[in-house]
């Protein structure tokens, strides 16, 4: 190969051809690098997730929230209703109760008031009602009737025990079957409840006693938290208690 003989030049001459030379290189040297680039980019555009590669990937984490109880705003106070309640808050379809005590009950059955004392919070019949405890607006969707810690706690009618089970919110709950449709909730009792569920109860036997363990009631005085449902449906326990015995 021919070597390029600098020699020839001098002056301007040299200036110049020095010039063209070192122009030369950078435009190859730009060229070069458009290419590199341009094979770069198409590298990664090509790649199967159109996103750059990563060296140390970080590995995918999922994150699972527990359920939580509804709120939303009430439109005149701003106060929050609650919901959704579980156990034997869990609102249901309430309905009028004008019907006679043979009529809930069945045929000849006996009727006495669980707890001897006055009724400090009435069934509410699905309408919302401020709680006291909560600061929310809710349904009552039985009674409370006020009575001692430790006081007894008697079987409305005769049944079978149903269920025994700490609700979320009304604590301690025994479940009675009184049949013909009607199931007793009696709820706010001590854990110490002397039954088991499929056991056989008359009116009047002592099912447990008053023990505050319901936390959306704790505000309330001392107080057995009574329930009816009758087929699927709340129904004022007050209806039928008024002129039982003790």
């Amino acid at each position: 190969m021919k070597k390029f003989d600098f020699s020839k030049f001098t002056g301007k001459g040299l200036a110049i051809a020095v010039f063209v030379c070192l122009l030369a290189v950078g435009g190859a040297g730009i060229y070069s690098y458009s290419k590199v680039q341009d094979s770069l980019d198409n590298a990664l555009m090509s790649s199967d997730d159109n996103s750059y590669p990563v060296e140390n990937p970080v590995a995918q984490i999922t994150v699972t929230t527990a359920p939580v109880t509804k709120i939303s705003s009430s439109p005149e106070d701003e106060i929050p209703i609650l919901v959704d309640n579980p156990g034997v808050s869990e609102t249901a379809p309430a309905t009028d109760v004008n019907a006679t005590i043979q009529e809930v009950l069945p045929t000849d059955a006996a009727c006495i008031r669980p707890v001897s004392g006055e009724i400090i919070n009435g069934f509410s019949n699905g309408e919302l009602v401020k709680s006291k405890t909560l600061n929310v607006w809710k349904t009552h969707d039985g009674i409370d009737i006020i009575a001692a810690n430790g006081e007894n706690v008697k079987s409305m009618t005769a049944g079978v025990i149903s269920e025994i089970y700490i609700d979320q919110l009304m604590g301690v709950t025994v479940v009675i079957d009184h049949g013909n449709g009607l199931f007793g909730y009696y709820s706010n009792l001590a854990t110490d409840v002397p039954l088991s569920e499929g056991d056989t109860v008359s009116a009047g036997s002592v099912i447990g006693i008053v023990g505050g363990t319901a936390d959306a009631e704790i505000s309330e005085d001392p107080h057995l938290h009574f329930a009816l449902k009758k087929n699927n449906a709340w129904i004022d326990p007050a209806a039928l208690l008024s002129d039982s015995g003790s």
